[in-house]
C-alpha cells in the first residue's frame, strides 16, 4: 500500500484496548467482484480524513486489521467506507483499461487486511454508508451471486449519552459517550478539539470526532489511526444498482449469508452453519 501522508502519529499507549479485542467471527461467503464501483459517482469534497482498524490483532500492521475504514467529510455529505476496498478497485478499474477487459477482474487485487480473510465477504467491509444532515444511507453489496439483492436504506444515528471519563488518544484528549443500540453496548471516545460529528460505521453526532469506539465485549473495536489533511473526491454507487429497502430486511439477509451462503442461494444443503457474531443484534 502506498505511505500516506500522517498528520497525527500514532500513540500506542493510547490505543492499548484493541490488543484484547476477540476476533469477529467471520461467514464463509464468497467475495463480489462487482458492485458497480466502475460507476460511482463524485458527490463532494473532503479536506480531511479519518482512517480507522477494525479489529487490529497490530495496531502497527494494517495486514492483522479486517479492515481499514474510512470517514470523509465533506461540506455537504460524510462517508464512511473501506479503504482497502476503494484501493482494490482502483486498481481493478486501471487493469481493465489496460487490457480493454469489460468482464471480471482477477481477485487478487484485494490490497490489505488478513489473508485468511481476503476471500471472504463481510457486510461491514462491502457496504457504505452516507451521511447527510443526521440521516445516514447505507449501500449494501451481498456476496457474489446475491449481487441482485443490492439494496439501499436511510435511518437515523444511534443516540449517544455523555459520559465524565476522560483519555486521550492520538494525542487528543477524548471523552466518554455510551449507547444501547441493536442490542449491544457501545462505548465512544471523541475528542472536541476534532469538530467532525461523525466516526466508523454509524456512529457520530458527537460534539467532535469519534477516535475510539467498541462494544462493551470487544467483539468489534474500531480504532483510529490517523487524521489526514488533503482533497479528497467523495462518491458513491448509483442508486439505480442499490434499490430501497428496509433496515430490517438488509440486516437478515446480512447475517442469513454469512451464516450459511450456499445453503441460502440453494446450491447446498450438505454445509453446516458458520458461527456468526453479527454486530447488529436485532
Amino acid at each position: 500500500m502506498n505511505k500516506r501522508i500522517i498528520t497525527i502519529i500514532l500513540a500506542l499507549a493510547a490505543v492499548c484496548g484493541g490488543a484484547n479485542a476477540q476476533p469477529k467471527v467471520n461467514g464463509r461467503a464468497p467475495i463480489r467482484e462487482k458492485r458497480g464501483y466502475d460507476q460511482r459517482i463524485a458527490i463532494d469534497t473532503a479536506n480531511v480524513r479519518v482512517l480507522y482498524a477494525l479489529n487490529a490483532k497490530d495496531i502497527k500492521d494494517e495486514d492483522t486489521y479486517i479492515d481499514l475504514g474510512k470517514l470523509e467529510v465533506g461540506r455537504r455529505v460524510r462517508k464512511y467506507s473501506s479503504e482497502f476496498i476503494y484501493l482494490s478497485d482502483q486498481e481493478a478499474i486501471k487493469w481493465k483499461k489496460e487490457k480493454g477487459y469489460k468482464g471480471y477482474a482477477p481477485k487478487s487485487f484485494w490490497i490489505g487486511g488478513r489473508k485468511d480473510l481476503r476471500e471472504n465477504w463481510s457486510e461491514l467491509v462491502y457496504s457504505d454508508y452516507i451521511i447527510r444532515g443526521n440521516e445516514l444511507k447505507e449501500y449494501a453489496s451481498f456476496p457474489l451471486v446475491a449481487e441482485r439483492e443490492n439494496s439501499s436504506y436511510t435511518e437515523p444515528w444511534p443516540l449517544m449519552t455523555l459520559a465524565d471519563e476522560q483519555q486521550t488518544i492520538l494525542s487528543h484528549r477524548c471523552q466518554k459517550a455510551t449507547c444501547h443500540f441493536r442490542g449491544r453496548d457501545f462505548i465512544a471516545w471523541f475528542a472536541s478539539d476534532v469538530p467532525i460529528k461523525g466516526g466508523p460505521w454509524k456512529f457520530g453526532g458527537l460534539p467532535g470526532c469519534i477516535l475510539k469506539v467498541y462494544d462493551v465485549q470487544k467483539i468489534y473495536v474500531w480504532e483510529a489511526v490517523t487524521i489526514e489533511q488533503g482533497k479528497f473526491f467523495i462518491s458513491q454507487y448509483p442508486d439505480k444498482l442499490y434499490p430501497k429497502s428496509t433496515r430490517k430486511s438488509v440486516w437478515q439477509r446480512q447475517k442469513l449469508y454469512n451464516e450459511d451462503y450456499w445453503r441460502a442461494i440453494g446450491w447446498t444443503h450438505d454445509n453446516e452453519k458458520v458461527p456468526f457474531e453479527p454486530l447488529e443484534k436485532e
